[in-house]
């Protein structure tokens, strides 16, 4: 069931009524949440419903059991080997097949291996990371059990935020589901500002300019280098304004129904170097890595400058193939692990400090640093949105060396739609969103959000497109 879809609002509005009808019981308001996120998730495909429930039991089982345990290395280990072997195998067994495969062929043997015509689960990049984090913090004693069993499976299949996150933690969000809930008219209707906002960046700003990133990626040889140079700079805000306004909506959607998802997105396309970009950027997936895997390894070895460097190249390395069974992502990530390098550096250098400093805070150079890094993030996104290495490295070729000018008009379309979308998220980026309209009067807020609805219906585009992070 996709957000922008007549399906999902009929559904949003029965679910909305149920639960605040409900609300004076906990416990039913919890199981009435519970079936609708099975219906919600269900209605995609029913089959991987099941494999949801299994991953959360399976992490339910483990945390119930583990402060007791004299074995808790291996409770530990069933959490891993369950959760990241669905994954591995619904996202990545074909992968290894065929590079396997490939491999025999170029060592000179003629091998033929068989691989299945597996189906992705939509959402199981996401929901695997947030159970696993669970079982994670009760083995590091970060996190008491959880005893309520329906309370955990709606932390794990929570609708709103289940395809494509933000990944919640279970220290925040679970509590969440064990407290009545009363009620806010206000904060309903700041629910409903975000879903507006964010069906709009979707609809009338994402899917717009996808069209027009979709036809230069189609054809990179038949482009002029400028056109692929803006080709790929409106692929970032294609998916900037695809991935939050999927964050707005479920921000929203849980707002109205009583709960508090974290921010995923601080205006990243305007960070000054690429350590704030990723800050900003999928903060709830970014942090996990963070927290799970880097500190890890860079605790491995504290001292040295190089293993710091090797870590965060191995980190934005399985970020980077986290999104995707395919080599491009695998070299996004190692590129944009590789651009940590100055940052590292500059730990034990004043020198490189103070550069940095000036390019951050100096007017000027804190305008030439935005550019900087938003090309770099581009150069990289080539790899993000190519369908392999052959078509991104004929993309490269193409920015290089194909004639510089000329710009067709649809293209010129989708750069006019991006520049005011940007234009509109610097002058609100020090929101806590960008349609936050309580400092507005009230006429003014009605006529921002008739606009708004006004602009879906006649600008938007009703081709049903995906949310670009489902295929993730």
């Amino acid at each position: 069931m996709k957000f922008n879809s007549v399906e999902f609002f009929v559904f949003l509005a029965i679910v909305f009524g149920l639960l605040w009808r409900f609300s004076k019981s906990l416990r039913w308001n919890n199981i009435l949440l519970l079936v609708a996120s099975y219906v919600f998730y269900g209605w995609w495909d029913y089959r991987f419903l099941f494999l949801m429930f299994a991953s959360s039991l399976v992490d339910y089982l483990v945390g119930y059991f583990l402060p007791g345990s004299n074995r808790k290395k291996l409770l530990m280990g069933i959490s891993l080997g369950v959760n990241l072997g669905l994954l591995m195998f619904f996202k990545y067994f074909n992968f290894f097949i065929n590079s396997a495969e490939d491999l025999m062929h170029g060592l000179g043997y003629d091998s033929h291996f068989q691989v299945l015509n597996i189906i992705l689960p939509v959402g199981i990049s996401f929901y695997t990371f947030q159970t696993l984090s669970y079982s994670l913090d009760v083995y590091k004693g970060k996190l008491k059990p959880q005893k309520n069993f329906i309370a955990f499976l709606n932390y794990v299949s929570f609708f709103p935020q289940l395809v494509a996150g933000p990944i919640e933690r279970a220290a925040v969000f679970l509590p969440q589901f064990l407290k009545p809930r009363v009620f806010d008219y206000n904060q309903a209707v700041l629910g409903m500002r975000l879903l507006l906002y964010g069906i709009f960046k979707k609809m009338v700003i994402a899917d717009n300019v996808g069209l027009r990133v979709d036809e230069i990626f189609s054809n990179p040889t038949g482009r002029s280098g400028a056109e692929l140079i803006f080709g790929i700079s409106l692929f970032f805000v294609q998916l900037y304004s695809d991935f939050s306004a999927y964050t707005d909506i479920a921000r929203g959607v849980a707002k109205m129904l009583g709960f508090e998802l974290m921010r995923n997105f601080r205006t990243p396309l305007f960070a000054k170097s690429i350590p704030e970009f990723w800050a900003r950027w999928h903060i709830s997936l970014t942090t996990w890595f963070r927290d799970y895997l880097f500190l890890w390894l860079a605790g491995l070895n504290r001292k040295s400058t190089l293993w710091r460097i090797v870590a965060t190249v191995i980190l934005f390395f399985v970020i980077g193939f986290w999104h995707g069974a395919n080599y491009t992502f695998a070299v996004f990530g190692i590129l944009n692990g590789l651009y940590f390098i100055p940052r590292i550096l500059s730990r034990k250098s004043r020198g490189m400090r103070d550069v940095l400093s000036i390019l951050n805070n100096h007017p000027f150079w804190s305008s030439v640093s935005r550019l900087f890094t938003f090309s770099l993030i581009c150069f990289t996104g080539v790899l993000f949105r190519s369908e392999n290495i052959e078509h991104a490295s004929s993309y490269y070729e193409g920015m290089f060396t194909n004639d510089f000018l000329g710009i067709n008009e649809f293209t010129y379309q989708g750069i006019a739609i991006a520049t005011g979308f940007m234009v509109f998220e610097w002058f609100t980026r020090h929101k806590s969103h960008p349609f936050d309209l309580e400092d507005y009067p009230t006429w003014l807020r009605r006529t921002l959000y008739v606009l708004l609805i006004l602009a879906v219906f006649l600008f938007g585009y009703f081709g049903k497109e995906p949310f670009y992070y489902f295929q993730f």
